[in-house]
């Protein structure tokens, strides 16, 4: 097995970096990447950059809130949350309400740029230019990841690169294989990384306040909040949620196969049978909890359920309800853009998605009798 050595003179990321909060997370998350990630000699480094960048982004958060108070005490005014299951068509959906002018979906650029940006509001192409490297040297690893999650500088993207930078988020168990940090992660209270979330999302939408103050609603997306909806609340008591559903046959398959491109794009050593047991695991496990105490875990909070079907059959229909349900016009304007996105950027333009769930050692009727109750509960 090879593993993965932190470059010369950086064993201690954290030390390296001077004080940082999360630092058992970053230790156990360093730890996991050096003795089990099997990285590529040449991906070590670009790999332990980004470890050090995410505490760079906190430090400069902690820093603007106590140069500027204010920001600590911007009205998100009801952040809604896209949640549910990975492969549900929460990028189509956050795509469209981006559109919105009373919306607004963080950019790429943004969740890997938003303290830079602050401080340099002159600077905003060449951070949009730096994301968009980040893009193209994924893809260059990636080669297969366009076909399955698009992503680019200037779309929307997933909030989980801000609970990324605490070291307390899922889409590091995805990316990379670090069995002994995702088992160590479902173990804690991630009440103070959503805290942190809140604080960067806050200087994030800064760069969109009005000139009376006020800001558009922020929507954010990141399936991987669905396993920490209490932890969440928390931090955004005044949250709303649309909560997609898919068939979890699809959606196990799916996750599956992106965890094997995600992971590839820095290893050579890929073991799609671990990926299968990890994500059914993942996924049939945090459905029954769905289907026991779905209400309870987003405290009462309201929730628009979305079947995948309805959204990706007719997204016009989707939109007015969803609309209704944030309390947002649905304008002409609104609806033109819509069928505009849908018409420039149709399913599949860049190729076809293909997955088999025997490739990662699973079934379909292991999958179906697994997720029963969720999927009675909630009609997929």
């Amino acid at each position: 097995m090879t593993t993965a050595a932190a470059p010369a003179g950086r064993t201690n990321p954290a030390a390296a970096a001077g004080p940082a909060p999360f630092t058992e997370a970053l230790h156990r998350f360093a730890g996991a990447l050096r003795d089990e990630a099997r990285l590529r000699p040449e991906d070590v480094q670009p790999v332990w950059r980004s470890v050090l960048r995410s505490q760079e982004v906190l430090a400069d958060t902690a820093a603007l809130h106590t140069a500027d108070p204010s920001l600590g005490r911007l009205d998100l005014n009801g952040p809604v949350f896209v949640i549910g299951f990975l492969r549900t068509g929460s990028t189509l959906l956050h795509n469209l309400l981006g559109l919105h002018e009373d919306l607004h979906s963080p950019l790429l650029w943004e969740l890997t740029s938003h303290t830079d940006a602050v401080r340099s509001p002159h600077a905003h192409d060449r951070l949009r230019s730096r994301a968009q490297e980040y893009v193209e040297d994924y893809y260059r690893k990636a080669p297969d990841l366009p076909t399955i999650h698009y992503i680019d500088a200037g779309r929307p993207d997933e909030c989980h690169r801000l609970l990324a930078n605490t070291f307390h988020s899922m889409v590091l168990e995805m990316r990379y294989r670090v069995p002994s940090y995702g088992e160590w992660l479902h173990r804690q209270s991630l009440a103070e990384p959503y805290r942190w979330h809140r604080s960067q999302l806050q200087t994030l939408m800064s760069l969109h306040r009005q000139d009376d103050g006020t800001l558009p609603v922020p929507v954010l997306k990141c399936p991987f909040h669905t396993w920490f909806l209490p932890d969440l609340v928390q931090a955004h008591p005044d949250a709303r949620f649309i909560h997609l559903h898919r068939d979890p046959v699809e959606v196990v398959g799916s996750t599956a196969s992106l965890c094997r491109t995600l992971r590839g794009a820095r290893s050579d050593e890929v073991d799609t049978k671990e990926i299968g047991d990890q994500w059914f695991g993942r996924i049939t496990g945090l459905s029954q909890q769905l289907a026991d105490d779905r209400d309870g875990l987003v405290a009462g909070r309201p929730v628009l359920d979305m079947p995948y079907e309805r959204l990706v059959g007719d997204p016009q229909a989707a939109m007015r309800q969803i609309c209704a349900f944030v309390g947002v016009p649905y304008t002409a304007g609104f609806a033109a853009a819509v069928d505009d996105h849908l018409r420039d950027r149709p399913a599949r333009a860049r190729g076809r998605h293909v997955y088999r769930l025997e490739d990662f050692g699973l079934t379909a009727d292991t999958v179906t009798g697994a997720t029963a109750d969720y999927r009675k509960r909630f009609g997929v």
